[in-house]
């Protein structure tokens, strides 16, 4: 039951970020490729967390940027405002560079996806 209620709360934050006009700056973040469910839940991260993230990813739980410098999730959607995890699925657990649109609200931050790439 604890994990059907993290579940609705992470789909109901991105569908809330969702719903404003996507008008924002244009940004390039850098973090690690996290699931959000078991990163919120559990704090789980990194390389040996990267079976189980895309396994939660097939299952749809939405795949966030944890930013580096700061560890905050920031919410990712793909440019046509869809799932983003088919894009991020490959990157799993790992330090990439997106840029993007990004908007805030309440302290939530969404990254519509442009461009992806392995951070050095």
């Amino acid at each position: 039951m604890r994990k059907i209620a993290v579940w609705t709360l992470v789909t109901c934050s991105v569908l809330a970020l969702a719903m404003p006009a996507f008008a924002g700056e244009k940004v390039t973040k850098t973090g690690e490729v996290i699931d959000s469910a078991c990163y919120i839940a559990k704090g789980a991260k990194g390389e040996g967390h990267r079976d189980c993230a895309q396994k939660c990813a097939d299952k749809g739980i939405p795949l966030a940027l944890l930013e580096d410098g700061t560890d905050q999730v920031i919410w990712l959607l793909s440019a046509d405002h869809s799932s983003a995890n088919d894009q991020l699925r490959p990157y799993a657990a790992q330090k990439v560079k997106i840029t993007g649109e990004m908007s805030e609200r309440a302290g939530e931050k969404l990254l519509v996806i442009d461009k992806i790439e392995p951070a050095s």
